[in-house]
């Protein structure tokens, strides 16, 4: 049986619009020394960081409702 754990799938969209928004504007301090690029960057690795806690948390949640379910 297949689990589907939306808030998991939510949070690990997020997390790649951030990667992909940290990407951008670190190509744009590294080419330009863009001081705006670099203060969105690290405000977008700092939310980053606070999802991955969240993230693993709904990973482990999933794992034992699939667990508790298949009776492993």
């Amino acid at each position: 049986m297949i689990y589907k754990n939306t808030n998991m799938m939510e949070i690990l969209q997020k997390m790649k619009s951030l990667m992909e928004q940290i990407s951008i504007d670190t190509d744009k301090v590294n080419r330009k020394g863009n001081y705006s690029a670099s203060v969105r960057a690290r405000r977008n690795a700092q939310e980053l960081k606070t999802l991955v806690p969240q993230f693993r948390k709904e990973i482990l949640e999933t794992i034992k409702k699939a667990k508790v379910h298949d009776g492993n």
